[in-house]
């Protein structure tokens, strides 16, 4: 459904943020990116929603097309229109307002209103802890519940590709397991989703597919349980080893020289 083919991204016309990445989202499932900090994660997401301009950021080479069409000429409202949703990290909700009227802006693209009232009572199937606090204001919700209603503001635009980047940043682990389990759910009930995440352990659990990104490129990409089972990525991301920082760190470079990647 969603296929990025050689995509460059620089901002400000110099930092050298995506180098010819290519990926795949079919239409059904859970895709993981996988990175650390400043892998090209996010700057992925927006290239794929839009919000590159907003950040100074340009797509200079590759194409990227949803259902067959390219969108990356695209503006954001118009990509939203054909499917598509994110989620941004840090959940950037409107705090004054109540979590009725934040999970309306996430409808704001939609102008089908038979389409919202479903899309909305989807949202309170799936968080029945925001149908008791609907008339609450946002910023005094718990972290775990903003991070529901962040995702939920996303499902009103009722897309077809979900984009979610980082849900679990910040949140207790057992917050994190309500956040997966979610994720399932809304991936069982026919969106498809391209989760960004550095919980390894968690994404790699939900997906069927995994792209791992090293410094703006794709180290690998292969289904997720043959990279859950990957040495370099037990070692580097899920910290399976006991081994010191500095051996870690030394065994990723052998097996990153004996991979030849190109990083």
């Amino acid at each position: 459904m969603l296929q990025l083919q050689g995509i460059t991204v620089t901002y400000a016309s110099t930092i050298l943020a995506v180098q010819d990445v290519s990926l795949e989202a079919p239409d059904h499932g859970v895709v993981a990116l996988l990175g650390a900090n400043g892998a090209g994660k996010t700057t992925i997401l927006r290239a794929i929603t839009g919000l590159l301009r907003i950040h100074g950021g340009r797509l200079t080479s590759g194409s990227i097309t949803f259902d067959g069409r390219r969108i990356d000429t695209l503006d954001t409202t118009h990509i939203v229109r054909c499917g598509i949703a994110q989620v941004l990290e840090g959940r950037r909700l409107f705090a004054e307002l109540t979590v009725d009227e934040n999970l309306h802006t996430g409808a704001l693209a939609n102008p089908d209103q038979a389409s919202i009232r479903r899309a909305y009572t989807r949202v309170m199937d799936l968080f029945p802890v925001l149908r008791e606090r609907r008339r609450s204001i946002a910023g005094y919700l718990s972290g775990g519940q903003q991070q529901m209603l962040a995702i939920g503001r996303g499902l009103m635009a009722n897309p077809r590709l979900l984009l979610l980047d980082e849900p679990s940043l910040g949140l207790a682990p057992m917050m994190i397991q309500q956040i997966s389990a979610i994720i399932a759910d809304i991936s069982a009930s026919g969106t498809a989703v391209l989760l960004v995440e550095q919980n390894a352990r968690m994404a790699l659990s939900l997906a069927s597919y995994g792209y791992v990104l090293e410094t703006g490129k794709v180290a690998l990409a292969m289904p997720a349980a043959e990279l859950m089972q990957d040495e370099a990525v037990r070692t580097f991301y899920l910290g399976l080893h006991e081994d010191t920082e500095h051996a870690q760190f030394a065994t990723l470079r052998q097996q990153r020289q004996e991979r030849n990647w190109r990083i």
